[in-house]
Formats: structure tokens, C-alpha cells, sequence
């Protein structure tokens, strides 16, 4: 049975925060940016996508990470194809909510990741759980503290 590419979006209204969850079999999409931070969880099968001029492949939990203006591309390597769920973070809706939460970020310092890939753990089911929080439109307390738990994870990450 043919599994066709899919894609499923949702912004939440009060944080500007865009979901996606999408597959993709073979070519996915050619190269290209965001002006957004891209914070994402491989949920199945190989992702595999060209950045910082390195050719990276993403399996089952790992975390992918983008800086807004990071060129990147993507393919299935294999023939299952591959799904991810991914959260679209504003870079001045970031900075808000860093400063808002740790006392101690840097007041003129530029955000960035210092790696594209991670297999922490703690992150990616940070990242789930906010997904499914903005993705299926949880109560406000919930959403919230599940970004609050993601952004706290993700410092751990940032350069």
C-alpha cells in the first residue's frame, strides 16, 4: 500500500507558535530557509537533509534543530519514507520568553544551537509534549507549561 506525503498544520493563537507533523517519501523539498527557530522530534523512519554543509541524518527520536535563516533541504533515503513533528518559535517571541523565565540570559546576545542534531532524550519528549499541547489546542495551563518545560530543556542547547 502506497503511504502518499501529508502534512498537518496548526498555530496556536496566543503564542504565534506554528505545529506541523508531516511524511514524506523520497524527495521532500528542496533547499530553503525560515525566518523562524525549527525545533522538531523524527517520529519515524530516516530523515535526511543537507545543513551547515554537513549531510545529517535524523532516525526515530532524534532532535533537529534550525537557526531562521539556516538553508537546509530534505529527503527519505529510504523507501518508508519518514514523519516528524516540528514547532515553528518566532525568534522575538523566544527571546520574550527566555528573559521572562531565566533571570540570567544575556541581554544583547543572538540565539543559536550548537548543534543541528541531538539525542537527548529529556528534549525530545519536551518537544512532543508541547507539540501535542499547541497541535490539539490543550487548555492555556497546559500548552503553557509544556512550552515553559521545552524552553527550559532547550537552553541546555543554545550557544
Amino acid at each position: 500500500m502506497e503511504t502518499r506525503n501529508w502534512i498537518e498544520l496548526s498555530q496556536d493563537a496566543d503564542t504565534g507558535i506554528e505545529s506541523i507533523r508531516a511524511h514524506f517519501k523520497g524527495h521532500a523539498y528542496d533547499p530553503h530557509w525560515h525566518d523562524s527557530f525549527l525545533v522538531g522530534v523524527t517520529e519515524q523512519g530516516v530523515q535526511q537533509f543537507n545543513c551547515r554543509r554537513v549531510r545529517h541524518l535524523s532516525t526515530p527520536g532524534k532532535v533537529f534543530m534550525l537557526e531562521p535563516g539556516e538553508i537546509h533541504d530534505g529527503h527519505a533515503p529510504t523507501d518508508e519514507g519518514f514523519t516528524y513533528s516540528m514547532l515553528y518559535l518566532e525568534p522575538n517571541w523566544l527571546e520574550r520568553e527566555l528573559h521572562a523565565l531565566f533571570e540570567h540570559v544575556p541581554a544583547d546576545s543572538q540565539l543559536g544551537f550548537a548543534a543541528t542534531l541531538s539525542q537527548d532524550a529529556g528534549l525530545s519528549t519536551a518537544i512532543i509534549q508541547a507539540f501535542q499541547g499547541i497541535h490539539e489546542g490543550d487548555l492555556r495551563i497546559v500548552r503553557q507549561t509544556r512550552i515553559d518545560t521545552l524552553l527550559d530543556s532547550l537552553t541546555r542547547h543554545l550557544d
